[in-house]
């Protein structure tokens, strides 16, 4: 069991030293009580220690993210969606579940990443030809200007005015992005939800039962 918590305590640098004593703690009572001492009935009782880390930093990671403070910019929050995705995903591959329900899951991640993906670059394609157009319009009206006032000044003034909707549309832009991935950070919870904790379950529930 020592060997078993020292592996997984190992795995658990991203929480801090309170944090990571307190689970390691909660696991070494539960395996206690469990009278489980042998590392292969630890690894069959919870998991592999990389396993059990995977499953421990994304319930940390969703708490930290329903507690998000209000103040946080977009980037921040963006990064923690980012960061609970990761965990989400790799705490749902190193979850024991049917070849179906892998399948399913596996498949919607796909779809997930193919939209997302897709909107990214559809977007940023649009504001970098719109770019392109901006400067090109800039300098014809700097190449016209000694030859007609009037049509440089609109080509200028064209130029400028592209530039500026795009200033007034990257925030928009921004925003989307964030809405996305806070999209699929709530989609990927439900999976996780749905099957890590529903694996909990049973298994407490056989553990309850051995018991009794």
């Amino acid at each position: 069991m020592n060997d078993y918590l020292s592996k997984f305590d190992a795995l658990l640098v991203q929480l801090n030293n309170d944090e990571r004593d307190e689970v390691v703690e909660f696991y070494r009572e539960y395996l206690l009580d469990a009278a489980i001492d042998r590392y292969d009935d630890c690894v069959a009782e919870l998991g592999t220690p990389k396993q059990l880390a995977r499953k421990v930093l994304a319930d940390y990671s969703i708490r930290f993210n329903e507690n998000l403070n209000a103040n946080l910019s977009k980037r921040q929050k963006s990064q923690a969606n980012v960061r609970t995705i990761w965990l989400i995903v790799l705490a749902l591959l190193s979850t024991p579940i049917t070849i179906p329900a892998l399948i399913a899951i596996l498949a919607v991640f796909f779809a997930l990443a193919v939209t997302a993906f897709a909107f990214v670059i559809a977007a940023g394609a649009i504001l970098v030809g719109v770019t392109i157009l901006a400067f090109a319009m800039l300098t014809a009206g700097i190449g016209v200007f000694s030859q007609s006032l009037w049509v440089a000044l609109f080509y200028l003034g064209s130029g400028l005015a592209i530039i500026g909707a795009e200033l007034l549309v990257l925030p928009l832009f921004i925003w989307l992005i964030s809405v996305i991935l806070q999209g699929i950070a709530k989609i990927v919870q439900n999976l996780y939800h749905r099957f890590v904790k529903k694996n909990r379950a049973e298994r407490g529930g056989r553990h309850h039962a051995k018991d009794n």
